[in-house]
Formats: structure tokens, sequence, C-alpha cells
């Protein structure tokens, strides 16, 4: 009876309002995922593998509190060396499933406001699982021994969806050669800072045709030129948040000399930091602005600007980059919110801001949801393989509730497995695996 318990607990945020999941709408659901699964694990080749992902998917979404393979197993009532070599040892690609997932599940969500690239942590003990270090972490809010794995999703009115993951691996993992191999960390896998991994991943989203939205991130990106630049090469918009540190002009600057680390224009006129930027707007330059969390309205002030950036010309730039400047800065607080750094193909507007400077929160509600209902950080492997494995599995998980919610509403529609023929192999397990929650 531990279904009927907990039977609203893993897919809580799918049911539509008011209704509460019963046996019969589980099974509604899970009998959809089958038609779900079939194009998108197709690439995965032979039909063991596929079997074994189905099943994989089936038991991130059934209820439990443990979410690793034994407890998996245990549910689906399989062998759990099977589901053990599959997600571990199994050659199959985690990026193949990544592209055929974007190719595939994605556009029926669309259009979309922004790419959303953030990463998520979870401490881990000992030290052998791939990637585990001492480095702090954004999403614990602290240093700790931990994993962090960058993402990137694309994200809509209501919901936030995974395009891409990899986990990061810190500078004293590339060093260990022993630990590498022991944790099956790949020959060509070089040392990449957080920019440089999410600027891989971008170029895969792009590669599979997803389309383009504004790219929103936090410091660790925001700060950093040549990924800033980077994103300018791909043609693509971006808001990023920076430090109020960070060095700008408000005037085209015709550069003379450093002096004391301060570039200055011939005028003699300093950079400024962007704090003494959001000091330097006039009062007639704020506008109040307002929008509903929940059943509560909040409420800020926005001002924007042009101006020049420094920082690129310590990177070799001949000119200072130019961007908008965006301040968050609610009023009665003594210094602002948040700055953000933004390149737009059009000018900004007092609604585009606001959706830009709000818009990651979808993503923090996914990463919620991907550890509180689907297991995320209950992997138990060390491997790099089996790590990237479980994550695009988890991504699958995610992405069919997203379906399973959005096909309940009026005027959606998703056929994410109508136009394939049907997989003997994945319905076969599906109509067997059915029968273990059926009451």
């Amino acid at each position: 009876m531990e279904f009927r318990e907990r039977s609203n607990d893993s897919l809580r945020h799918v049911c539509p309002k008011g209704r509460r999941w019963s046996d019969k709408r589980w099974a509604k659901h899970l009998d959809e995922l089958g038609g779900f699964l079939e194009p998108i694990i197709g690439p995965l080749g032979r039909a063991e593998r596929r079997i074994a992902a189905t099943r994989y998917v089936h038991g991130l979404l059934l209820p439990g509190e443990r979410k690793s393979i034994e407890p998996i197993a245990g549910r689906l009532r399989v062998n759990s060396q099977s589901l053990q070599q599959f997600v571990r040892d199994s050659p199959w690609s985690a990026e193949t499933v990544w592209s055929s997932l974007r190719r595939e599940a994605i556009a029926p969500f669309g259009p979309f406001s922004a790419w959303v690239i953030d990463e998520s942590g979870w401490p881990k003990q000992g030290k052998h699982s791939v990637g585990v270090a001492r480095q702090y972490s954004r999403a614990l809010g602290r240093t700790a021994n931990c994993q962090i794995c960058i993402e990137v999703a694309v994200a809509g009115s209501e919901v936030a969806l995974p395009v891409a993951g990899r986990l990061y691996l810190p500078e004293n993992w590339m060093r260990d050669r022993a630990r590498r191999r022991a944790a099956g960390v790949p020959d060509d896998i070089a040392f990449q800072t957080k920019p440089q991994i999410a600027l891989d991943l971008l170029r895969q989203v792009i590669t599979d045709g997803v389309a383009r939205a504004p790219i929103l991130a936090d410091e660790v990106y925001g700060d950093c030129h040549n990924f800033r630049a980077s994103l300018r090469q791909l043609g693509l918009e971006y808001c990023l948040k920076a430090s109020r540190s960070l060095k700008a002009w408000t005037e085209v600057p015709h550069l003379q000399c450093r002096q004391r680390s301060r570039y200055f224009a011939k005028d003699g006129r300093f950079t400024r930091s962007l704090h003494e930027l959001a000091n330097a707007f006039a009062p007639t330059q704020w506008v109040d602005v307002s929008w509903k969390a929940g059943k509560a309205t909040c409420h800020t002030r926005l001002a924007w600007r042009r101006i020049w950036l420094a920082n690129g010309l310590r990177c070799g730039d001949e000119e200072p980059e130019q961007a908008w400047l965006l301040v968050d800065w609610p009023a009665r607080k003594s210094d602002p919110y948040r700055c953000y750094l933004m390149h737009l193909n059009c000018n900004p507007s007092k609604a585009l801001c606001l959706r830009l400077s709000r818009d990651r929160s979808h993503i923090e509600k996914y990463f919620q949801r991907l550890k509180n209902d689907l297991g995320l950080h209950h992997y138990e492997g060390r491997s790099w393989q089996g790590f990237h494995h479980h994550l695009v599995l988890a991504a699958l998980a995610y992405l069919f509730v997203g379906v399973s919610h959005h096909r309940s509403k009026k005027n959606f529609w998703a056929d994410v497995g109508k136009r394939t023929p049907h997989d003997p192999a994945v319905r076969g397990e599906v109509h067997r695996l059915l029968r273990h929650v059926r009451i």
C-alpha cells in the first residue's frame, strides 16, 4: 500500500488544479511513458538498453524516499545488477540521448523566454566519487565536500526544462591521474572553467536547433569577459548578473593610458564601478514595476543605461565592450538588489527588463523538484560515465512530468512519440511495470 499512501508525492506538480493523483490517473499517465520515451531512447540501439532505460526512468517517477539503484530495482521487481550495469558500465552515449531529447521533446513547449545557465551542488562523502572535492557551491551557499553540475535549461512562462548538463571537475581532479582513471574520466577531458563548460553546452543546444532566447546566468558567468564575448560571437542575447565592482564608463571613452589600474579617457574621466553607476541614476530614470508571485504582489524599481566596460581591455581588446547596465533596486533599500549586463538586439523596455531579471527563478524550482522528487542527488556510483547516464535519465523523467502536465491543458499540442512506430520492447516493459502500481 506504499503507492496508495504516497501516490501524489513524486508527481504532485503534474496534477491539474484541485485534483489528486489516484491509482487510475497514475496508471493512465505512466501508460503514456512508452510513447514518450520511444523516439528519445531509440538511439540507444539494443533492445536490452531501451528496456533498461524505460525501467530506470519509470523507477525515478515511482514514489519512494530513495531513488538509488537498489531501491528502484526493489520497487520494479527487477535484478539490480542489470540496472547497475546499464547505468554504470554500458557504453551508450549520454550526449546522444541529450541531443535526441532536444530534437524530439523540447519544441512543443516553445517559444521560450530565456535559456538559463545554473549549477546544482549536493554534499558527498569521501573523495572517490567523480568530481567530489571541497569547493564552494552556490546551490548550497557554502564551501563543502560536494559535486557540482552545470546545466542549461530553457525557460517559459511556467517551467524550466533541462536541455544539457555536465559535471564540473575541479583542477585537483585533473592533476590526479590515478583518481581520474579510477573514476573512468576520459583522457580527452581537460580542465574547463564553469563558463567554458557552459559555452560547450550552449553550442550543443544551438546545433540541435532549439529556438534561441536570451541567456541568463549569475555573476560567475556575467563577470567573465571571454564568456560574454563568446555569446556575442554565437549571436546570442544575454542578461547576466554582474558584480558591482566591475568598472565602466557611461560615455564612449577615447583611451589614453592606465593609472593605478584604473583606465581613464583623454578628458580625464576615470572608470566607475557598477555600484557607483547605480547610485548615479537620476530619480526620473527609475521605473516602478510590479509582478505576481503566487498570491502576493511584489514591487521593485528598475533603471538601465548604456555603458562601456573596461575589463575586456585587460584581456587584450583594443576597444571597450559596450553593454546595457540594468539595475534592480527596491525602494527603501540601502543598496541595489542586483546589477545585470545586457546585450540585446533591441532597446530595453520595462516589460523586457522585468522578465529577464526574474526568469532565472524557474531553474531553481527545476533543481528543487529534480532533487526532491526525482532523485538527482541519490546516485551512489562513482564513475564519470555513470553520473552522466543518471543525469540525462533524470532529465528525461522530469521532461515526461512536464509533457504530462501540459497535455492536461487546453490548446497544448505535444506529439512526442506519436509519429514514430511503436517499439515492442519498450511497450512490453511499460505494460509489465504497470502491473506493479495498479492496486
